[in-house]
């Protein structure tokens, strides 16, 4: 059986990616939750991963280009990025993001992540 864990973001460690990039993640067996800070003018590089992802914003806003497709994705709307699909993100505003990811990103969790450490 699963341990049961209790977060709080403010308790959980925040890494710097950047100068304009900052992570913070909690994840069990199966699922793992991230809240991104990014700020205006990052850019998350074209890259694809084996995890569906669920994109949360909760203040902000991202351009997304997604499978050939460009939309924009503001403060209290969702999407949802199918496995193994090219995408790429600009912060248009200073963005706080929820992402959710299944199965959970190894590459976040060794450091193997170099597209992201620029």
């Amino acid at each position: 059986m699963a341990e049961i864990s209790k977060y709080s973001w403010d308790k959980v460690k925040k890494e710097k990616l950047s100068e304009t990039f900052y992570r913070q993640m909690v994840y069990g067996e199966k699922v793992m939750v991230a809240q991104l800070d990014i700020r205006k003018g990052s850019v998350v590089p074209e890259h694809r991963h084996e995890n569906e992802q669920i994109t949360w914003i909760m203040k902000g806003k991202l351009h997304f280009k997604i499978d050939g497709k460009e939309m924009d994705v503001g403060q209290g709307e969702i999407v949802i990025i199918p496995p193994n699909i090219k995408h790429e993100a600009i912060a248009l505003e200073d963005t706080l993001d929820v992402d959710i990811f299944s199965p959970v990103r190894s590459d976040w969790i060794n450091g193997t992540d170099s597209y992201l450490r620029k």
